[in-house]
């Protein structure tokens, strides 16, 4: 059967879990019709819908009917009466969007009895298979890594490279191993994005959705990065994309250039382009481990800052690329003045060419 997501379950009947797949559960209700009526009502529609919604984000497997009725009639009548009640059920079910092919349909008319109370017998029985424990509220807390590795796109060779872990508070900058193989704890609703970057490559980046925790194997989740080798071109000159000091804030002098970079990316939608974003930070000042940090750390949302607002002008991220420099290619490496400083403290942009495989 295939797979149907819906909107966790108020059991009132549930089969004991070895009775079924390892990893599935089914909860069954009824509804109920007026005599010799076939319409499900509003009310019933209310119920159905509710019980779907109670799945939650599980995975249905399956949906069971069963049509019954009372004895009021005889069985050749009974047996289309509760045909037709299974299947104005099915109608609505489909209707809410579960594929036809999900849904099993069986008619006892008065065979099945289950009171005394006419009222009771009157009914369609509604059996849902759902795939047991896999809603995200089910992987919170449980601890997860990710193993990974990352490849040249077009050889599928493995190349060792940089990454930014970059969550909601923290960005944190390490290395692959020599063979390209990375591994890190992951926690699942941290929006966590791995941006790779390598020289002479295009970034790639992997977001971690929820969805991966759901599918991961144990508790292992596993990823691949495959990385462009491009060639550069040529450097785009922008003499005024500045930030103000200790910040990844724009200056409203670089509204000109920038608005002068989107016009040639709109130009030649075949463009690629790399953003690096620079840092000051005299040579002559003491450098230590959290000093080396916060320069990466700063020349990245610097270059982070124009891809998204290039983004946000309707720029495609096709086009981009962008990695922070720290405070290597200082153009003066002890400016003597605040123009000097805000010259380090700057953007270039590289015109790329993607190398496509021979």
């Amino acid at each position: 059967m295939g797979n149907c997501r819906f909107l966790t379950v108020l059991l009132l009947v549930t089969i004991p879990l070895f009775l079924l797949a390892q990893d599935q559960q089914q909860h069954v209700f009824n509804i109920y019709f007026k005599t010799n009526s076939d319409v499900v009502s509003s009310e019933s529609m209310a119920r159905i819908r509710q019980q779907l919604l109670d799945i939650g984000s599980r995975n249905i497997r399956e949906i069971k009917l069963k049509g019954h009725a009372d004895s009021d009639a005889n069985d050749s009548f009974n047996i289309n009466l509760s045909d037709r009640r299974a299947s104005n059920c099915v109608r609505y079910l489909t209707l809410q969007g579960v594929p036809e092919s999900m849904i099993n349909k069986e008619v006892f008319g008065e065979a099945n009895p289950t009171s005394e109370l006419k009222s009771l017998n009157r009914r369609v029985e509604i059996t849902v298979v759902y795939d047991y424990g896999n809603t995200i509220a089910d992987y919170k807390g449980r601890k997860f890594i990710i193993k990974g590795i990352v490849s040249n796109y077009n050889t599928g060779r493995t190349l060792a490279c940089l990454y930014v872990i970059e969550d909601q508070k923290l960005n944190v900058f390490q290395s692959t191993k020599a063979d390209g193989k990375f591994i890190l704890p992951a926690k699942i609703g941290k929006n966590v994005s791995l941006i790779f970057s390598k020289e002479e490559f295009l970034n790639s980046t992997l977001i971690i959705k929820d969805s991966y925790f759901q599918n991961a194997k144990g508790d292992t989740i596993y990823m691949e990065a495959k990385l462009k080798p491009i060639e550069v071109v040529e450097k785009i000159v922008f003499d005024n994309i500045f930030f103000y000091s200790d910040s990844d804030s724009l200056k409203p002098e670089s509204k000109p250039d920038l608005d002068r970079l989107m016009k040639i990316l709109r130009a030649d939608k075949t463009l690629f382009v790399e953003i690096q974003g620079h840092m000051n930070c005299p040579l002559s000042r003491p450098m230590n481990i959290y000093q080396k940090r916060y320069n990466h750390e700063l020349s990245h949302k610097r270059a982070r800052t124009i891809y998204r607002y290039l983004i946000n002008h309707a720029i495609s991220a096709e086009q981009l690329t962008f990695k922070g420099m720290s405070n290597f290619n200082m153009i003066y490496p002890e400016p003597r003045n605040e123009q000097e400083a805000d010259k380090n403290k700057r953007v270039e942009v590289w015109k790329l060419k993607v190398i496509n495989t021979p």
